[in-house]
Formats: C-alpha cells, structure tokens, sequence
C-alpha cells in the first residue's frame, strides 16, 4: 500500500480499511492510516491505534498512533456530552 492509498480510503471513510492499514510494513503508511483515523474520529479506531500506540516499532508511528487516539476519545467524549446535555434539555 502507498501514501496515497491512505488518502484514497479517507476520502471513502474507509475505516476498515484504514484500520488494516495500521498493519502495513511501511511506517509512513501506517503513520498516515492513524492520522487519517484521528481526522476521522470513528470508535471503531479506538482499540487498533491504543496498541499501536504501545508496540510499533517506529517512534514517529507511536508518536501519530498517541495524538490520534486522544483525538477519537476527545472526539466520542464530546458527542457524549452534547447528548446529555440535549437529553437534559
């Protein structure tokens, strides 16, 4: 898989896709994958970037893989509070 691959499956929201890529042996690929899944936001990614986080062998990968799935918590985080907040309405 390429780089732009990962931008042909984000542009499709493509999570499942993106999910695999995180597996690809190319480090920019699977950096570019977790930064696609923190744009996007999806609790699907939660689980694949949090390992990916702790045991990728790049440090750049663990790096992009860290922010992205503080992005998707803060993300989820926030629609769950705007739910509530339209449920105490």
């Amino acid at each position: 898989m390429e780089e732009k691959d990962i931008d042909t499956l984000r542009r499709r929201r493509d999570i499942d896709g993106l999910i695999r890529a995180l597996s690809d042996p190319a480090g920019i690929v699977r950096l570019t994958a977790a930064e696609a899944l923190g744009s996007a936001g999806d609790e699907r990614a939660l689980e694949p970037l949090e390992r990916l986080k702790f045991s990728d062998p790049d440090i750049g990968v663990r790096q992009a893989a860290s922010l992205a799935h503080a992005r998707v918590a803060a993300r989820l985080a926030e629609k769950k509070a705007v739910e509530g907040w339209l449920l105490d309405r």
